[in-house]
């Protein structure tokens, strides 16, 4: 589709704004007021995390790798995002606003990336649809899921279609947000603004809603909207989500509402993701209401409290995402393992979640030698990391990491900072390294430098400094490099 076609689509979505649809009219309550003051979440104390602007290339979900130019998953005849299962669908295919919104946000990346009209058609695509198929309630846009869903992770309830969720509506958010930057279309801001009023509605009975406050106060932008508020899933990733929503909102308007918001949405997260969701030594939970932990969900915890670092520049959620990387790094990863000379012992586990040993066997090295593995992670029961052998007396063994002894050649679970963080270094001689080699410095007073991005080196943990003498390099830290 080329501009002239994207700007027939976008002509169809101003007609599509002016004329709700049955189903829209259908759900909208007599009154068709914005927002009810009685239903309206108001900030509960003045801001402590106001929002920043960041560079295009730090904003959440602009750190992803550019697409291919085809359709990219199940897409109907449009190329428009769907999802069918077996078991919940009947098979068909069916319109999924988490799934739409966050194709349309990657296509957009790639657009930017590449220049290519063709991504942003089909980003359009994408967004047309969310247009298409919202609802109206309280004179707020809404994105239904139209079958039910049962919750998994413990939380032992179901969705029954229609259900809503914040996560889709500050997702939506997002992409009519830069859908309106990018064409510039006031179509695309109208949808927003619509879409942003459901962020700030509580709970009605018999009505879509998304926030709502807990015992603390706190403010939750829910995911899974319980039959009443208290019931709610509290899930993170879905609240981190739908609050990048909110700023990117306001980042385009400097709504003070969606700085309100932001700050009151921040600051649960603040309250909560380690004393509450953080499962020390292990992968983080999923939900405040059920006890599950989740591997995956454990990584994308930790990659947004790097972005709400950047997007507070406040370094304590960089302190906080580091945390969780210690607690569990990301499991995959393709290593080479430096043994030194001397005696290793590779083990056998019932299995990662079971930590109990089923075999031993003890090798000895004569000189150096380095081992492929694809694994590193922890073990449930068992101290430290370990890698996973592919080659070698060892292979299918794990061996733990024990610097010098047993360690990775090259950094290994990074996670790259999106805000500002600074190494400091004392006075004194440093080595940093990378799989190549290493490098050393010598400073005759306090310096620092910026650091890219955090993980493991020469079974050390580390930072990727950012410039200098030794940008590029992984810099181990200590009492002599600390961060701020």
């Amino acid at each position: 589709m080329r501009i002239t076609r994207l700007l027939t689509v976008l002509a169809v979505l101003a007609a599509l704004v002016a004329v709700p649809s049955v189903l829209a009219a259908r759900q909208r309550p007599p009154s068709g007021r914005l927002i009810h003051t009685a239903a309206a979440i108001q900030a509960a104390a003045p801001p402590r995390y106001l929002p920043h602007d960041v560079a295009l290339a730090a904003r959440p979900y602009n750190d992803g790798s550019p697409l291919p130019r085809r359709s990219v998953g199940r897409v109907d005849t449009a190329g428009v995002r769907m999802f069918a299962s077996p078991v919940l669908t009947g098979g068909r295919p069916m319109n999924h606003p988490v799934g739409q919104a966050q194709y349309g946000l990657a296509l957009l990346n790639t657009y930017r990336l590449t220049g290519d009209q063709w991504f942003l058609d089909m980003a359009a695509r994408q967004g047309q649809r969310l247009v298409l198929t919202h609802v109206e309630s309280r004179g707020a846009w809404w994105f239904p899921y139209r079958f039910d869903f049962p919750l998994a992770s413990g939380l032992g309830r179901t969705m029954p279609a229609p259900w809503y969720s914040a996560m889709a509506q500050g997702q939506a958010l997002s992409l009519f947000t830069r859908l309106a930057e990018v064409t510039g279309w006031a179509r695309w801001r109208v949808a927003a603004a619509a879409t942003f009023a459901s962020l700030r509605l509580g709970y009605r009975a018999g009505a879509p809603w998304a926030v709502w406050r807990d015992g603390n106060a706190m403010l939750w932008l829910e995911e899974y909207p319980g039959p009443v508020p208290t019931a709610s899933a509290r899930v993170l990733n879905g609240h981190i989500f739908a609050t990048f929503g909110v700023w990117d909102y306001w980042r385009s308007t400097r709504s003070a509402q969606a700085a309100a918001i932001f700050n009151d949405a921040v600051t649960t997260v603040r309250r909560y993701a380690l004393d509450g969701f953080r499962n020390r030594g292990a992968a983080s939970r999923y939900s405040l209401s059920a006890p599950n932990t989740s591997e995956k969900y454990h990584l994308i915890h930790t990659r947004q409290l790097m972005h709400l670092h950047a997007l507070t520049a406040d370094p304590v959620f960089a302190a906080m995402a580091e945390t969780l990387q210690t607690d569990f790094p990301a499991p995959v990863q393709s290593a080479r393992v430096l043994f030194r000379a001397g005696r290793h012992i590779g083990v056998m586990f019932r299995g990662v979640g079971d930590g109990r040993v089923t075999r031993r066997l003890a090798v000895t090295v004569s000189r150096l030698a380095v081992v492929p593995a694809d694994l590193r992670r922890r073990i449930a029961g068992q101290p430290g990391y370990w890698y996973h052998l592919t080659a070698g007396p060892l292979r299918g063994y794990w061996v733990l990491e024990a610097a010098p002894a047993r360690a990775s050649l090259g950094p290994v679970a990074a996670v790259p900072y999106f805000g500002l963080r600074r190494v400091f270094l004392a006075a004194g001689t440093f080595t940093a390294y990378t799989a190549a080699g290493s490098r050393s410095i010598s400073l005759h007073r306090q310096s620092s430098a910026p650091a890219a991005a955090a993980g493991w080196i020469r079974g050390l943990r580390a930072v990727q400094i950012g410039a200098g003498p030794l940008r590029g390099y992984w810099l181990p830290l200590s009492r002599a490099t600390t961060l701020s």
